[in-house]
């Protein structure tokens, strides 16, 4: 089992969350745009507004609505809850180039809150919430994340479930394993199970096959170690010659081509629309 740890302030520690970890690992260059680049009039790292991202952000708030009040709600108050949510990402706030493509977007994320209506029962018994889960990989390196859910089971082992909203299946479990590692570092206990529930198209939660997280952990220790050197090195490269899909939207963005929408000062990002123009 991975063991918890004393943690200790860490002076100009690097945060690396799954969602960063695999921005390095799909390319450096890109990485860097998305995690270290910060506006130099603002000092807020960027973001472009996706209708994926607004989807999932929206879908995944009314689901945890729902759990924090155990149920207690009708089904209309909780499609109600991702109506009012979803006015936060109206039009090109939330990445929707027509009123169209929004709408298909929101009825596809009302089905999905009726599903998870019909269905959130069988996730069982909830672990006691984890304000911000974390595990110190290297001397300033700290793993961090988000739990959707975790159970509790009867023999007193964790379920760790991960809500998915988009269209294709993960194309592999590095964040559950991930979530896993958090979950024992953070919990003090061993986790039996892990699941993505796909909540567009299944009724209850697809278990992985978990292997051993203990391996898992020191190729993680391994990636940090190259992300680390990236940094001090700072020669950001792009894995492709005409530059990938993410490095020349954000590369748009740096350059005047984006449409400011507003700024999220908790994550301290500005958030931008990108004409999908751009996007070919």
């Amino acid at each position: 089992m991975i063991p918890k740890q004393e943690y200790k302030f860490i002076k100009d520690a690097l945060w690396v969350s799954y969602t960063a970890l695999k921005d390095f690992l799909k390319c450096p260059n890109a990485y860097y745009l998305k995690n270290i680049y910060k506006d130099p009039k603002t000092g807020f790292r960027l973001q472009i507004a996706s209708p994926y991202l607004s989807l999932g952000s929206v879908v995944h708030d009314s689901a945890r609505w729902l759990l924090d009040l155990q149920g207690q709600v009708t089904k209309d108050q909780l499609e109600q809850k991702f109506r009012n949510l979803w006015l936060k990402y109206r039009g090109k706030r939330g990445g929707f180039s027509s009123k169209k493509e929004e709408g298909d977007f929101g009825r596809r994320g009302l089905e999905m809150i009726g599903n998870f209506y019909k269905n959130w029962k069988v996730l069982g018994k909830a672990a006691p919430q984890v304000a911000f889960p974390k595990y110190q990989l290297t001397d300033n390196v700290i793993l961090i994340g988000n739990f959707d859910f975790v159970e509790e089971r009867p023999d007193g082992s964790l379920h760790i479930v991960d809500f998915k909203t988009g269209a294709t299946d993960e194309d592999d479990s590095l964040q559950l394993y991930i979530y896993a590692i958090l979950a024992e570092a953070n919990f003090g206990k061993p986790v039996t199970r892990a699941s993505f529930w796909y909540l567009d198209r299944e009724d209850t939660p697809r278990e992985i096959v978990l292997d051993p997280l203990e391996p898992k952990l020191d190729w993680l220790k391994g990636k940090v170690l190259e992300l680390k050197k990236a940094i001090e090195k700072g020669n950001w490269v792009c894995i492709k010659k005409e530059l990938c899909r993410d490095c020349r939207d954000y590369q748009a963005i740096i350059n005047g081509k984006g449409e400011f929408q507003f700024s999220d000062f908790r994550y301290k990002k500005d958030i931008y629309y990108l004409p999908k123009i751009n996007h070919s």
